[in-house]
């Protein structure tokens, strides 16, 4: 699995507001990273601030499934915490056992690397708006808002040009099941 690390962006307002992955914080030449093994491809994660409020934001590269972390339990180490993210929101979304241990079975080993995919990027900033509302209007439940926002139809990820996808639909059909 490659994480994509954007850099992270500041916000007084509880607006969030990615950064460019030029402004990466990672330095120097990366090496080509491994082809992703996992169904939902790559994970591009970034730390947002929602006014004094720091939150993760992880989107998967093909389903564009996002998830929020808070960043302050990420100090233990983003890859486990985020394994175990995207298992609790697929059993959430209620797949089936055997394909979410698949899933995060693939989810290993973990690669570092630039982001590049600017679907993906414009995808987040859509996401992170979405996000913002959620959290001021809804309340700070990261997982039903995580759920919220598997079911945002995404114009990314329609299956033709003006059609919507949905993050939830896309990821049942990667993943080869029906949610039970």
């Amino acid at each position: 699995m490659l994480m994509s690390v954007l850099s992270p962006t500041s916000s007084r307002h509880a607006e969030p507001s990615l950064g460019n992955s030029r402004d990466s914080n990672l330095s120097g030449e990366l090496a080509e990273p491994p082809r992703s093994t996992g169904a939902l491809g790559d994970w591009y994660v970034h730390l947002v601030r929602f006014g004094s409020k720091q939150l993760v934001l992880a989107t998967s590269e093909r389903s564009l499934l996002t998830m929020l972390l808070p960043a302050r339990e990420l100090r233990a180490g983003l890859a486990p915490n985020l394994r175990a993210s995207v298992s609790t929101l697929l059993e959430a979304l209620c797949l089936p056992h055997a394909a979410i241990v698949r899933e995060i079975s693939a989810m290993e080993p973990v690669a570092f690397g630039r982001a590049t995919n600017r679907r993906v990027l414009g995808s987040m900033n859509d996401l992170a708006f979405q996000a913002s509302v959620y959290l001021r209007r809804d309340g700070h439940d990261l997982l039903a808002i995580s759920q919220r926002l598997a079911r945002t139809p995404m114009s990314a990820i329609g299956s033709k040009t003006g059609a919507l996808g949905f993050p939830d639909q896309v990821a049942c059909a990667l993943l080869g099941a029906q949610p039970s």
